[in-house]
């Protein structure tokens, strides 16, 4: 359909496609109606959710929720594709273990593990929380904004001087 036209001849062809589309919308419109009025409900008068709502089978389930920041304070070991139902479906054999292994006492720790087997070999220190990314960011963006403006020369040494503080 031509922009800015209120109202189009029969004989174009635009008659199926318009009627299908003004459909869509408001199918479209309604169906966000219905997600804003459960929200509104459920933020009203809904129950809170439990740790594991929907009795999932797999790990991230069996963190508790708002999940700390390590999310495993041991490594946990998995012997099968359902570690939280092993007992339910009767798996034989060795079961999982959330509980016992290697800790990570200080939260920002995880495991290396050796190049051919995978076993645990040592505990890294991981780097802490830091601004160097936004730093860095807001450099390079500077310097891309000077090359943008063909104006290198304000820009860019700001721009260097910003990432170079973010890099060190």
């Amino acid at each position: 359909m031509p922009r800015r036209v209120y109202t189009y001849a029969d004989e174009m062809g635009w008659d199926t496609l318009n009627l299908i589309t003004s459909v869509g919308s408001f199918v479209l419109a309604v169906g966000i109606l219905l997600f804003l009025i459960n929200v509104a409900k459920s933020l009203k008068s809904g129950a809170l959710a439990g740790a594991n709502p929907w009795d999932a089978p797999t790990l991230e389930w069996s963190v508790p929720s708002p999940p700390p920041p390590y999310n495993f304070a041991v490594i946990p070991t998995v012997a099968s594709r359902h570690p939280l139902w092993e007992g339910r479906l009767g798996e034989a054999g060795v079961l999982s273990s959330l509980n016992r292994g290697m800790l990570l006492e200080d939260g920002k720790e995880t495991i290396a593990t050796t190049a051919l087997d995978a076993a645990p070999d040592m505990v890294l220190e991981m780097p802490g929380d830091s601004f160097a990314p936004l730093l860095l960011a807001i450099g390079t963006s500077v310097i891309f904004v000077g090359l943008l403006f063909e104006a290198l020369e304000p820009y860019g040494g700001w721009g260097v001087a910003v990432t170079c503080a973010g890099h060190c």
